[in-house]
């Protein structure tokens, strides 16, 4: 079960479009930057001489090599150039001991491992919401979108996509889909938050994982000099002390090792250099001052993104700034509460973050072309110039009336002979009132798109005529459909039925 999570995460590896810049910092910048270090220590540990020892004259070659051989694998120790050798004991040989620079390419690896794993957590766990993140960011910020034609059909397909994912995850709560087995089975709800939820919470992932990795660096490295080896390097540098005096990184050390000679035990202690601690140094200091940067960018980006999946005002001021930057006419103050409306019922916070992401890759431009077809789907493709106020605040959603209002209900008031038929047939075979308007709704959509305006007409796809205006007519699994006001007598809808 583990090993096939595992090795389904692995078709995330090669995806970074949908992140943003501190999010590549960490999973793809850093990543490739720790595996390019740890390529260029192994070249010198494994390609060439990373230890050179100077040896006895009784040693020959093979012996010299031996020496350094054993020396590489089985550790060497710092004892400054003017201190006597002679009079240390063992035990305080064993805690002057370097015994990191043999695994500096596996660390740097495991480093590297640590910084891409954040980002798989959040691409394995966001593709099964529902939302193909990295599909739409890709078809967001294709380059033809500079093309009118082609940049009109993503956004159709756009809004297509992200309407029928919002009504899924309303539906999610009920299906059996991995990961979210997992999280019923720690008692975590899955909610239309779901997606921004987890990306706040890779983000918080990213950073925890920058600041333990300074705290490993400290313990890899055996600085008990310092608390934070960085600043104890730029403090050293500042007061122009040497490796000499410090002991970090340092080139010159020695060696202890035993050689049998005829049944005799000979101790030898040779003088090595270390050449690779050159390329070391320069590379943790690097990482360490990278490291840091990550933390506070991180920190930044974190506060931005809890601040906007928390705070209701950013969401709100983003949509109006696009909206009054679309096509047609929009007055904030006017549709305040359709804003609301668009947001909070439609949008909720999975779609403003999809949207946000959209903008972030693909511009201001498509991003106002974006948010305005999902304004018009939303309100059903009626014009937005009728009225200045596109969603009357007095609107309700429409629940179906019982059979006896139905019932009761004037057939008239329908214009269309089609429709007329339609529904007194669906009434004369169903006595549930509730499947019989589902079904008279289903079957008097647009079969093409209901969502999206075409070329040919720019009205609603479904109208009643009536003398209410400003009614709402609703489904809670269909968009909602608003009717058009026409000059039908007064009386048309003196019935209980005068609620739709």
């Amino acid at each position: 079960m583990v090993l096939t999570a595992v090795l389904s995460m692995a078709r995330y590896i090669g995806d970074i479009d949908d992140w943003d810049f501190v999010d590549r910092l960490h999973s793809y910048f850093t990543t490739n930057i720790l595996i390019a270090f740890s390529v260029l220590v192994s070249f010198k540990q494994f390609g060439g001489k990373p230890v050179e020892c100077l040896v006895p004259d009784i040693f020959s070659g093979s012996w010299e090599q031996y020496a350094e051989n054993y020396c590489w694998a089985q550790d060497t120790y710092y004892i400054p150039i003017r201190e006597v050798v002679a009079g240390i004991p063992t035990t305080d040989k064993k805690q002057r001991r370097i015994s990191y620079y043999q695994w500096v390419p596996f660390f740097l690896l495991v480093e590297a491992a640590c910084f891409r794993l954040p980002s798989l957590v959040w691409k394995y766990m966001a593709g099964h919401s529902g939302i193909k993140l990295h599909e739409i960011v890709k078809l967001s910020s294709d380059p033809n979108n500079i093309k009118p034609e082609i940049k009109k059909t993503n956004i159709k397909s756009l809004t297509l996509h992200l309407h029928g994912a919002l009504r899924f995850h309303r539906r999610l709560r009920k299906k059996q889909i991995r990961p979210h087995r997992y999280l019923r089975f720690f008692n975590i709800p899955y909610t239309s938050s779901f997606v921004t939820y987890t990306y706040v919470f890779t983000k918080l992932l990213y950073l925890v994982n920058a600041y333990i990795q300074l705290l490993i660096m400290n313990r890899f490295l055996e600085t008990d000099r310092y608390n934070w080896y960085g600043l104890g390097a730029v403090l050293d540098l500042l007061n122009g002390t040497t490796w000499e005096q410090s002991g970090m990184f340092p080139r010159v050390s020695l060696c202890d090792f035993d050689v049998r000679v005829m049944g005799n035990i000979q101790e030898h202690t040779i003088q090595c250099v270390l050449v690779i601690n050159i390329f070391n140094e320069k590379i943790f200091i690097f990482l360490w001052f990278w490291y840091l940067a990550l933390i506070i960018f991180t920190t930044g980006s974190l506060i931005f993104w809890i601040a906007v999946c928390l705070v209701p005002y950013p969401n709100r001021d983003f949509v109006i700034r696009h909206l009054e930057m679309s096509e047609l006419p929009f007055d904030a103050q006017e549709n305040y509460e359709d804003v609301e409306r668009f947001i909070n019922i439609y949008l909720k916070s999975d779609g403003m973050f999809v949207i946000r992401m959209i903008t972030l890759h693909s511009g201001v431009i498509f991003g106002n072309e974006l948010i305005f077809a999902l304004w018009k789907s939303y309100f059903g493709i009626e014009p937005l110039m009728r009225r200045s106020s596109s969603f009357p605040a007095s609107a309700t959603i429409w629940s179906p009336p019982s059979e006896k209002q139905l019932g009761d209900f004037d057939l008239s008031v329908f214009d269309n002979d089609s429709n007329f038929k339609f529904l007194q047939k669906k009434i004369n075979e169903n006595k549930n009132s509730r499947n019989t308007m589902e079904t008279m709704l289903d079957a008097t959509k647009n079969e093409e798109n209901p969502l999206l305006p075409t070329e040919e007409s720019t009205i609603p796809t479904q109208t009643f005529r009536s003398n209410c205006p400003k009614r709402l007519v609703n489904n809670e699994s269909h968009l909602i459909q608003r009717t058009a006001v026409s000059s039908h007598p007064s009386s048309a809808f003196n019935n209980p039925a005068e609620r739709l």
